[in-house]
């Protein structure tokens, strides 16, 4: 088999996390989790299975079987060899393909571990960040309980959550690489965007830079373009001729190795309006303490209530955005508000986050810069390089 040249963790990482899995487990009475394959939103949803496995990436679906004590299972999709998926990785054994019936292959995998199945978890069922309504199927759900009737399938979204929130030091780092992923976006941007050339073009430049420096695909692109009051929200780029005076604000990850690194900012071509320019100061004066301030043990309430006020006493109000980074939209997730739970969430060493508090004048132009950090005992640390700054294109 040739040499799959793409990093991997080690195995002190696998053996960090599943030790952090197992223990919540013990506290939560779980014989075993399923992590059901789903590739939706980015690939993000397929966060649960890969963190517990490292296998996935490029939309190919992976279902995990996580025993608190025995051999974990990947069933994996049959297109890619098992060769292969053991060439990306070396933590899981136990591949197996059962045709494009991945239930049946979990439920398989569930009836060989027998006496070992009495409470099971079932990751995603509800509650998941992004989209509340949870990723198991209604089918597989039915095909599990009807498996194991005497079995308690219980939600272990919320687990794995926990266990995810804080990174390893290698983690860490394939952040930082996927910000440097994405980063490279952010040159292609800068130097294929001008007037005449078409969205589409400058989108496609990006993309590519990213895919040729390493990252997975599908790698997110937030697209926005045109006058400052059409920015409002994201679409898919288009064949429109850049004009003079458009706004660009993209929010760009890189995946390396699956780790979602985001970028986000704004470009103008031409000029950047005087209109904009206390809009901008506030906006990084609210990003400087909202750094400052995320330390272990503040809570993303607190967080939002204070880099809010930076607008007081100003024409314009913030709007706190702060979302977890790692294999997706990691929890917890701050946007513009959150539920008392997310308010009281507290923060903690190692943990990283996307930081980009938008700053809103007039009820229509905004400004919004952001980079992904990760906490320390000093606040929160940046893992770009960019200087921050509303790009002026020629």
């Amino acid at each position: 088999m040739q040499a799959f040249n793409a990093p991997r963790f080690t195995l002190v990482e696998r053996d960090r996390r599943w030790a952090r899995v197992r223990e919540l487990m013990a506290r939560e009475s779980l014989d075993v989790i399923i992590a059901p394959p789903h590739t939706g939103h980015h690939d993000h949803f397929s966060a649960y299975s890969r963190y517990l496995t490292g296998l996935g990436g490029y939309s190919f679906e992976v279902g995990a079987i996580f025993p608190r004590t025995d051999q974990v299972t990947a069933i994996v999709v049959p297109d890619v060899v098992p060769a292969k998926w053991h060439a990306q990785q070396d933590w899981v054994s136990d591949i197996r393909s059962n045709g494009r019936a991945f239930g049946d292959g979990i439920l398989m995998r569930l009836k060989e571990l027998g006496a070992g199945c009495r409470r099971i978890g079932l990751a995603g069922l509800s509650g998941i960040p992004r989209f509340a309504d949870g990723i198991v199927t209604h089918a597989f759900y039915e095909k599990l309980r009807q498996a194991f009737p005497d079995a308690e399938i219980a939600d272990c979204t919320h687990l794995l959550d926990l266990a995810r929130y804080t990174k390893g030091a290698e983690e860490i780092e394939f952040l930082r690489g996927g910000v440097e992923q994405a980063e490279m976006a952010i040159a292609a941007l800068q130097a294929t965007a001008r007037v005449g050339r078409t969205e589409n073009e400058v989108y496609a430049a990006m993309l590519a830079a990213m895919i040729a420096n390493g990252s997975e695909v599908p790698a997110m692109i937030m697209w926005s373009a045109g006058a400052p009051e059409t920015l409002a929200s994201a679409g898919p780029p288009n064949a429109r001729p850049l004009e003079r005076g458009d706004f660009i604000r993209v929010e760009v990850e890189g995946r390396y190795a699956g780790y979602c690194g985001q970028v986000t900012l704004m470009a103008v071509l031409g000029r950047i309006p005087d209109t904009y320019r206390e809009m901008w100061t506030i906006q990084q004066d609210a990003f400087a303490l909202c750094c400052q301030l995320a330390r272990p043990g503040i809570t993303l309430g607190e967080l939002a209530t204070r880099t809010e006020a930076v607008a007081k006493n100003t024409p314009c109000r913030i709007r706190f955005l702060m979302h977890g980074r790692g294999l997706g939209d990691d929890a917890p997730i701050y946007i513009f508000s959150a539920g008392e739970e997310i308010k009281r969430w507290p923060l903690e060493e190692n943990a990283s986050f996307i930081i980009k508090p938008m700053v809103i004048r007039d009820g229509h132009t905004d400004v919004v810069w952001g980079d992904s950090v990760v906490i320390t005992a000093a606040g929160a640390q940046r893992l770009g390089t960019i200087n921050p700054k509303i790009i002026e294109l020629p």
